[in-house]
């Protein structure tokens, strides 16, 4: 970057950006900013700064420092913001105040806003911040990986918080060694400097890292879109976006996928059909692989290197996967086991002594290792297979969610005995079978009541976007819950219309239903209403009300694709994503068509 230190690195949602040597003056201010705060090596320090132009400055900045940075994403629900900071024992947070939940959270506030200005009290207190006096300064003072000096082997950079199954997130904690390891490693994927690449990452993933380090290390600029407005192709036309990183769901979401030099997927299953797609419209692409506590990416499958992106490829430099059995024996070539990665990517632990799961983490002839809980195998040809989850963990988007997360959050609302989540329809989305206490019937009220909760703690992509009633909790010849037998029970929920009956075959009469059916409006809209009712009672899996609100009941952008992609069939007119997230309810929806036939 010191070659071209006026060329743009680093650009927000809102389409404004920083040039490399206003990156450097903000990282300066800001670590200055965190030493006048108080806060020192060692210390977490919560960023809530990711889709801003200053969303690499903040974290340099942080680990300039000498601390760890706790990573949000400004629009989770404010509870589970406040929590996960308490949790951390966060007392400063990066950000801007403006961001609507800055304030909230009880931290002292070091503003993002204007830090590219450099005060010549800021400029003194970053310098020797960055130059990381006394050993703790870590990251790359002038942006070169020759220049970073991090604090011991067991320092922590960042901690990202994941889905728990005691129905609160759990914090990973990655050292600044590994985090130095995986940063080697991007700089050594050979992307074009002076290329731009996209970041449509949740800033509270640790997605986001790769979307925001790797452009970094390798000299590209990063440009942060807002995908909840949907368009996504319009958008990555008019910034120009050479290089692409999305899960597999907002590929899918994208009619067309637009020319890149390289095309990244990762936090979800590819697909061989979009591994086709993005083979005719990338040059190069890569399948990235690897859980939140093994630092960002493990394995990488690379067609530019002859790898098959159907399947994650190999480890990466300074990191081993071996596929074990039950005792943790290693299996021939061929044959599934579960997935255990090791090597100097693998995470310190969790935040806490006590903290669930900590016993994933062991140690073999000195080599620490992390069981993933992912089956897998081994190819022949060296190349790995991942086959999906050995437990109730999923993947939603790419946020993973321990299924027991959501059940948890559900019984803890009166009225609610007994819960069972499951994964439905591709991309896949939360529902949930409930069973009531005392048989009671999953009404208007109880639903409100649930709804708020799950808004209330968590992203809205893990909403679940169906909730229907059980009579009892089916279980296996084992014993234990019959996920497949929920699913069927959700699946045969009748989908509008007449007395609908729930799972537990009651009359759903007017008091009491357990499905809120849509009210009618003028008998001149009904064909467009009735059209744009059915897809979205499809896309949601239940009966909804013409005024529901998509936001309310658990919508996202992938759903809004499925809901303009099934309407424009139905009805032979053109809506976009924008229409659906824009207008939010069926009714305002369907008055937009009928308006845009108008016209």
């Amino acid at each position: 970057m010191s070659e071209c230190p006026d060329r743009v690195g680093s650009v927000g949602i809102d389409g404004s950006g920083l040039t490399w040597r206003d990156i450097a003056t903000s990282v300066r201010t800001l670590a200055g900013g965190l030493r006048q705060a108080g806060a020192g090596p060692g210390d977490r320090i919560a960023v809530m700064a990711g889709r801003s132009r200053y969303a690499l400055s903040s974290l340099l900045a942080i680990w300039a420092n000498g601390s760890s940075a706790v990573l949000l994403d400004e629009r989770h629900p404010a509870e589970r913001l406040r929590w996960t900071v308490r949790d951390a024992g966060c007392s400063v947070l990066v950000s801007s105040e403006s961001e609507p939940n800055a304030a909230e959270l009880g931290l002292a506030l070091i503003e993002t806003s204007g830090s590219e200005t450099e005060t010549e009290t800021g400029a003194a207190a970053g310098t020797e911040a960055v130059a990381g006096t006394g050993g703790a300064g870590r990251p790359l003072a002038g942006f070169g990986l020759d220049e970073w000096t991090r604090g011991p082997d067991e320092s922590e950079a960042y901690v990202v918080y994941t889905s728990g199954t005691t129905g609160r997130p759990k914090g990973v904690r990655i050292g600044s060694a590994a985090l130095e390891h995986f940063l080697a490693n991007a700089a050594s994927l050979g992307y074009r400097p002076g290329s731009r690449a996209v970041c449509v990452v949740s800033p509270g993933f640790d997605g986001w890292l790769w979307s925001v380090l790797t452009p970094f290390v390798n000299a590209v600029t990063c440009v942060a879109i807002d995908t909840a407005f949907g368009q996504i192709e319009d958008a990555l036309a008019a910034q120009e976006i050479d290089n692409l990183c999305m899960t597999p769901s907002l590929y899918a979401a994208m009619e067309k996928l637009p020319r890149a030099e390289v095309a990244v997927v990762a936090g979800e299953r590819c697909p061989d059909s979009l591994v086709a797609r993005l083979r005719e419209s990338a040059d190069r692409v890569l399948n990235v692989y690897g859980p939140t506590e093994a630092t960002i990416a493990t394995t990488m499958a690379d067609t530019a290197r002859g790898d098959d992106p159907r399947t994650i490829g190999r480890p990466m430099p300074g990191c081993t996967v071996t596929v074990v059995d039950a005792d943790l024996n290693e299996v021939p070539p061929g044959v599934t086991g579960e997935l255990l990665i090791g090597g100097a990517g693998v995470a310190l632990g969790y935040v806490g002594t006590n903290a669930p799961g900590a016993d994933r983490f062991l140690e073999r002839d000195g080599v620490r290792y992390f069981r993933t809980g992912d089956r897998g195998m081994l190819r022949a040809d060296g190349q790995l297979t991942c086959l999906g989850r050995m437990d109730n963990q999923v993947k939603i988007g790419g946020f993973r969610i321990e299924l027991e997360e959501i059940e948890s959050i559900a019984c803890a609302v009166p009225g609610i005995e007994r819960a069972v989540a499951y994964v439905r329809g591709e991309p896949g989305t939360l529902a949930l079978g409930l069973l009531t206490a005392s048989g009671g019937p999953l009404d208007a009220d109880l639903r409100e009541r649930l709804t708020h909760e799950f808004a209330s703690r968590l992203p809205r992509q893990l909403c679940p976007t169906l909730l229907h009633r059980m009579a009892e909790v089916p279980l296996e010849p084992t014993g234990k819950v019959s996920r497949r037998e929920v699913a069927e029970l959700g699946d045969s929920e009748p989908s509008g219309g007449g007395h609908d009956r729930d799972s537990a075959g009651d009359s759903a009469g007017d008091e009491g239903a357990d499905i809120t059916r849509p009210a009618r409006g003028d008998a001149s809209q009904q064909p467009v209403l009735d059209s744009v009712m059915e897809a979205w009672n499809s896309v949601f899996g239940q009966s909804v009300a013409e005024d529901a609100d998509f936001f309310a009941i658990g919508g996202h952008s992938l759903l809004a694709a499925q809901l303009a992609s099934r309407i424009e069939l139905q009805l032979e007119v053109a809506v976009s994503i924008t229409d659906v997230l824009t207008a939010r309810t069926p009714r305002a929806l369907a008055d937009r068509i009928d308006e845009t036939r108008a016209a």
